[in-house]
């Protein structure tokens, strides 16, 4: 992955996941707190040689990829061009200031199935990760078919709960990664929504899943290490 000083690099390591972190808009990552939580995370990656990625609020996403190893990705990314345009978070701009990607069509944030074509291509262009989530396999079909680095597949209903994706809906993880498989899709598969445990984290691996998105089960979490640690050993 990059460091801190180098501009973001076009593909993740070898290494094992990524398991990706999205802070969300908790204010338990507000402010001086989402670095606490990023070296964590970094001491955790080191420890382990397990690919860590950190998606935190647009604001803090330049000041955080300056101060880490890991890959900082934006939470969203828009498709407007460079210019005259207000209120917008572009790709060009995310890559200038260090940022290695971006979760695209988060469940909390959706997008049209249009947007994301556009997006693809242009994030690919720049070197820049594609993460893009799909709430149902229907979905995850569209948008594999474009081609993105990832397809994270998260049910909308077990997204912040104690109930994961690995206990409740095993079988849409294996069909998901069997489509991709049947489609020699580019894209590889991520899972997240209700990820709490080790154990969720070892069932979604061996059903096919190549890493994890996590939230507030981490951020949450009333030690960040120990949480974090717990996560990315079951890879």
């Amino acid at each position: 992955m990059k460091n801190s000083n180098k501009p973001a690099q076009t593909k993740m390591s070898n290494r094992k996941g990524p398991l990706i972190i999205n802070f969300k808009n908790y204010l338990e990552i507000s402010g001086d707190k989402a670095l606490s939580l990023t070296k964590e995370a970094e001491r955790v990656s080191e420890q382990t040689d397990i690919e860590i990625v950190l998606s935190p609020p647009q604001v803090l996403l330049a000041w955080l990829a300056k101060n880490t190893k890991l890959s900082v990705i934006a939470q969203h990314l828009d498709v407007q061009q460079p210019g005259p345009s207000t209120g917008f978070s572009i790709p060009e701009i995310v890559k200038d200031v260090g940022g290695a990607g971006s979760l695209i069509n988060h469940s909390e944030h959706p997008i049209n199935l249009n947007i994301i074509r556009d997006l693809i291509p242009r994030l690919r262009s720049l070197g820049l990760l594609s993460i893009v989530c799909a709430k149902n396999l229907a979905e995850l079909r569209d948008i594999s078919s474009i081609g993105p680095d990832f397809v994270a597949i998260e049910p909308p209903e077990l997204i912040g709960t104690k109930k994961s994706i690995s206990t409740e809906k095993p079988s849409l993880i294996t069909d998901s990664f069997q489509h991709l498989k049947l489609e020699a899709s580019r894209s590889q598969l991520i899972c997240g929504a209700g990820i709490n445990s080790s154990e969720d984290v070892r069932i979604a691996v061996q059903l096919g899943s190549k890493g994890i998105l996590a939230a507030s089960s981490v951020v949450k979490s009333k030690n960040w290490y120990e949480k974090i640690y717990e996560l990315a050993s079951q890879f």
